[in-house]
């Protein structure tokens, strides 16, 4: 009978700890998940050491000199103007294309065929082009055509230096994960610091570097400006002088159309009660490993050989199964990465763009996993130290019970 029970007991005390491995692996995702990713430090370090602030200004000046640069409408009319898109023409686009590729044009996910182009041509013709602010268009298309890269990373860093942009940003990221985390009932970015630069010598700093970036005025250009007509072209050193009053009145006209905050995300409905508690779950989830490990004491641990094995072997392949999960996560995430950033990159977002998103994204994941590398590394030490102190506990016993 004692050794049906001792069978038994031992049988239910395996199960127990296989279920204690896929509970404790599970935790060690689950918990530290819980605990970095509605961190905003966790993204704050990203951000830093991926020298995001410095890098930014340079990216977006490459990623709108490629927009600016190339006429969209005409390469593939479907992804141009489509909020002013009427009912009838869209219902005509959709039949010619298919939901499909009508989805992928408008986004501009990739090139209209010759085919295509011939299948939409009767859609335009029939319901016409979308009525479009065509005038401000060209007069943006006019004004920054003759633009670099460096001049828009220039332009840039005047409007918003590094370390201010750093600060909005470390605010914003407070803003949102106070909400996130239950704190605040909504999340809001502060463009009060955005005016004051527009309005100070930054902002018209930057207007200055964009005039200084056009071609000289011709007589005719400055017929217009005396006759009070807009003519982009970079005016003479003594003229410039006169136009900062000029540029600080419109700047100051933009900026008090600004508002001075915007509520981003706000608490409407159930779905941050939902997630909530989807994270109070993951937070207890250590209870079950606990659970687990006390059912099996109960069970079997009669001595301490018995407690250091019955918990080292299954601490030490909970420890080893959790290592090489957290060390794969990386490359596997960045794998899974490169094909929606790469492939699946609409074409007007450039390269430096897609490479920045890349390689922020891989060190928000790094620091992730970096807690679980850790804790699983623990655990298969302690593991790994106690399932061999048992071992030399049994060759004891046996030794002592020799002599």
């Amino acid at each position: 009978m004692q050794k049906n029970l001792s069978a038994f007991s031992k049988f239910f005390a395996i199960i127990f700890a296989i279920l204690f491995v896929l509970a404790l692996v599970t935790t060690l995702f689950l918990y530290n998940l819980e605990q970095d990713a509605f961190n905003a430090e966790t993204y704050k370090n990203a951000l830093y050491s991926e020298g995001i602030y410095e890098r930014l200004p340079a990216v977006l000046g490459d990623q709108l000199v490629l927009l600016m640069g190339v006429d969209h409408c005409a390469e593939n009319p479907v992804s141009c103007e489509t909020e002013y898109r009427s009912a009838e023409l869209e219902t005509c686009l959709l039949d010619a294309l298919g939901r499909e590729s009508y989805r992928a044009l408008s986004n501009n996910e990739r090139p209209l065929s010759e085919a295509e182009n011939e299948r939409i041509a009767p859609c335009y013709e029939e319901h016409g082009y979308p009525k479009t602010n065509e005038g401000e268009k060209e007069l943006l298309a006019t004004l920054t055509k003759n633009l670099t890269a460096k001049d828009w990373e220039n332009f840039i860093l005047a409007i918003i230096p590094p370390k201010e942009l750093e600060t909005i940003s470390e605010e914003i990221l407070d803003e949102i994960f106070e909400y996130l985390n239950g704190n605040s009932d909504i999340a809001q970015i502060s463009f009060k610091k955005i005016k004051k630069r527009l309005m100070g010598e930054g902002g018209v700093d930057a207007v200055i570097m964009l005039i200084e970036a056009q071609p000289a005025c011709t007589p005719a250009d400055l017929l217009k400006i005396a006759s009070q007509e807009l003519a982009v072209c970079r005016p003479p050193e003594i003229i410039m002088p006169a136009l900062k009053p000029i540029i600080e009145f419109q700047l100051k006209i933009a900026a008090e159309r600004i508002p001075d905050q915007k509520i981003i995300l706000e608490n409407n409905n159930g779905s941050l009660f939902e997630a909530q508690s989807i994270r109070v779950l993951m937070r207890l989830s250590p209870l079950l490993p606990i659970v687990l490990l006390f059912m099996i004491t109960l069970l079997v641990v009669r001595d301490l050989r018995s407690w250091l094995r019955w918990w080292g072997i299954p601490l030490l392949i909970s420890g080893i199964i959790g290592l090489i999960m957290s060390l794969i996560t990386a490359p596997l995430v960045r794998t899974l990465l490169s094909v929606p950033l790469v492939s699946g990159a609409p074409m007007e977002i450039s390269s430096s763009v897609i490479e920045l998103l890349y390689n922020l994204a891989e060190s928000i994941v790094h620091g992730l996993v970096e807690n679980i590398v850790l804790y699983a590394l623990i655990f298969t030490v302690l593991g790994l130290i106690m399932t061999i102190a048992s071992a030399f506990i049994k060759k004891t016993q046996e030794s002592a019970e020799i002599i």
